[in-house]
């Protein structure tokens, strides 16, 4: 993956971290239910670690290396 499609699966999952807090944010009606956004706040989140991670390895050139695999 090149540099623009990196910025922008970091743009995304920025923009849908800030959309959920605004939305978490916003004064709730009584009675009224209102969709769950946690799963949606977690993969903004991953979405952001993972591409500022990618980030690095293309500014350094050092590639991602798993702890775990071989």
């Amino acid at each position: 993956m090149t540099l623009f499609p990196t910025l922008i699966m970091l743009t995304f999952g920025l923009a849908l971290c800030a959309l959920c807090r605004w939305y978490e944010a916003r004064p709730r009606e009584l009675g009224r239910v209102r969709l769950p956004t946690m799963p949606f706040l977690a993969l903004g989140v991953l979405l952001s670690v993972v591409a500022a991670a990618h980030l690095v390895s293309l500014a350094t050139g050092v590639p991602l290396k798993s702890r775990y695999g071989p």
